[in-house]
């Protein structure tokens, strides 16, 4: 059908949540309310994130926040040599192991750079301070938590998409307060801490076993850490033989994002690689190892144009970093080559304010790709919860014994979700016959859950993001509870809920959701840099939807019943 999907009659299936990316499937526990709904909602779980997903974003997250949030200051002592260095992230690099992360949490200076942002992305100082602000708190909290330790971290290629290696580890000591910095890792996904050779290791659950990583000693480590060992923050890159013989073999010719030409100018220019950081001057060097001089030359030669053509494949990119911006740090990031190595140095007054904007630019990346996993992690979340509610009522909160004689409920469906979300006692709490805002309900505003919270600037306290289009034919927006029946548009075509901007946040016990503009459905709603919002459909799937799409496409997904033609090629 060239793209375009007929919406069908069918309600959902629970064959839709046994697919991958929505929620796995677990015997459901028989039970009270107080307990069933509870024990549902944590019987099941978010999708499986997958590297590109998780952890390389999560990583960058650690170093951007890092990089942001110091600046001058007294130095402390040096940290761990290269030797211990190796022998300590030595039992945690597999066969699979592509990147090392290391950030010497101790010689980090934990001041601000508002000047060089002003100079660089005046219109991003505001932003800046508010990540600083928090950011800061975040890093003083991480070196109370280790003790000052180095934090270091191991991520491989995934084995499959519920089984990979990423192991974020620091030296054993019984200053570390494992609960807690656990705690501090969930925005990134849930995570369990064990001790291993010596290192306390935070890691998935379920992940690749340790057990199962063989490890795989890399030559050339040493080398790459002893390249930046005066940096705090060092991220190496050690890309496995097997990976090289692959590429070699199934990519002769770089693709055009890369610049094209001949692969070997990867295969051989790039044995490893190793990234150094200095947050307090704003000085980056990176150093890549070459098989031989003359391949080093190539690489060197061929680096600009690779930048030049993976700008041009980013619109996102190019959306915050203005080309004229772009071209001049480019122009200060010129390769030298060194024997059989590569050196790019951004260092000096010169390069402060183009450093400034690459931060600002990295940093706002890091803040949207953690928000947008959040988000999509708090949607699925809710919508389990609906589900759960479902089976109970029959119909989608709220139901019609709580509604007056026109259809108006004087609670969220927000609340009436409470006991599947394992909050049974908050719920307790309300006087359901009053409404939302009299004295005793009002209080309970400042109580509300985590997974109603938004992690966007801007936000009231006790307000939430999270709501559902209302309007006609909409699954919560009648005067009538409504149904898996009803539904006759099929749960896979039919949003039931979307994140909006914080100008349209409503008190999360309020009856109060996202009225849109029939005319123009996508005014109002949260969008991202590359132009696109967040939507929770029936079946449990969170997409990414386009905010330009044609007006009509968004209101035919809004609606439940009106059996009109959804053509998926112009929304995602």
């Amino acid at each position: 059908m060239n793209g375009t999907i007929w919406k069908t009659r069918r309600g959902l299936t629970r064959a839709s949540f046994r697919t991958w990316g929505t929620f796995p499937t677990r015997p459901r526990p028989k039970g009270t309310l107080e307990t069933c709904p509870a024990t549902c909602v944590h019987g099941y779980s978010a999708s499986r994130p997958r590297l590109a997903d998780f952890a390389v974003p999560g990583l960058w997250c650690l170093v951007g926040l890092l990089f942001a949030t110091a600046g001058g200051g007294a130095r402390a002592a040096e940290g761990p040599s290269v030797a211990g260095d190796v022998a300590l992230v030595k039992p945690f690099i597999g066969e699979t192991t592509t990147l090392v992360v290391k950030v010497d949490v101790a010689r980090l200076a934990l001041t601000d750079l508002p000047d060089a942002f002003k100079k660089a992305v005046p219109e991003s100082d505001a932003a800046y301070r508010a990540w600083t602000r928090d950011a800061v708190q975040a890093i003083k909290t991480l070196q109370d938590l280790t003790g000052g330790q180095a934090v270091y971290a191991t991520v491989g290629i995934p084995l499959s998409r519920s089984e990979w290696p990423m192991f974020l580890l620091t030296r054993d000591s019984p200053r570390i307060d494992r609960e807690r910095l656990v705690g501090r890792l969930e925005p990134l996904g849930k995570m369990e801490a064990f001790t291993r050779e010596g290192a306390i290791v935070v890691a998935p659950p379920n992940g690749a076993p340790l057990d199962a990583v063989a490890p795989s000693p890399r030559a050339g480590m040493a080398d790459a850490f002893e390249a930046v060992a005066e940096y705090p923050v060092q991220v190496l890159l050690l890309p496995p033989d097997y990976v090289r013989r692959t590429v070699s073999e199934l990519m002769p010719t770089l693709p055009r994002q890369l610049g094209g030409g001949p692969g070997s100018v990867l295969t051989e220019g790039l044995v490893w690689a190793a990234l150094g950081i200095d947050p307090a001057e704003l000085r980056i060097e990176l150093v890549v190892q070459s098989r031989t001089a003359r391949a080093a030359h190539d690489l060197a030669a061929h680096l600009p144009k690779m930048l030049r053509s993976l700008y041009d494949g980013l619109p996102g990119l190019k959306t915050r970093v203005p080309g004229q911006a772009f071209e001049a740090l480019l122009a200060l990031a010129e390769p030298k080559v060194e024997g059989d190595r590569v050196a790019v140095r951004l260092a000096g007054p010169e390069a402060t304010t183009g450093t400034a904007h690459a931060v600002a630019t990295a940093l706002a990346g890091v803040q949207e790709t953690l928000h947008r996993k959040q988000g999509v992690n708090d949607l699925k979340q809710l919508v389990l919860a609906m589900h759960n509610y479902h089976d109970m009522h029959k119909v989608f909160p709220p139901r019609d014994e709580v509604r007056d004689e026109r259809g108006n409920a004087g609670l969220s469906w927000r609340v009436y979700l409470l006991p599947f979300l394992g909050e049974v006692e908050l719920y307790k709490e309300f006087h359901l016959e009053q409404p939302w805002d009299s004295p005793h309900n009002k209080r309970l505003i400042a109580k509300m859950p985590k997974v109603y919270r938004s992690q966007r600037d801007g936000v009231e306290p006790g307000h939430t993001t999270y709501l559902a289009p209302a309007g006609d034919d909409t699954i919560m927006g009648g005067p009538k509870a409504t149904s898996f029946r009803d539904i006759v548009d099929g749960t896979s075509n039919t949003v039931v809920l979307v994140e909006v901007s914080a100008d349209r946040a409503v008190p999360w016990t309020a009856p109060a959701d996202y009225g849109f503009d029939p005319e123009s459905p996508a005014d109002g709603l949260l969008i991202d840099a590359d132009g696109r919002f967040l939507a929770a459909l029936v079946d449990g799937s969170v997409q990414r939807l386009r905010a330009d799409a044609e007006p009509e496409q968004l209101r035919r997904l809004f609606r439940m019943s009106d059996r009109n033609v959804v053509d998926w090629k112009k929304i995602r």
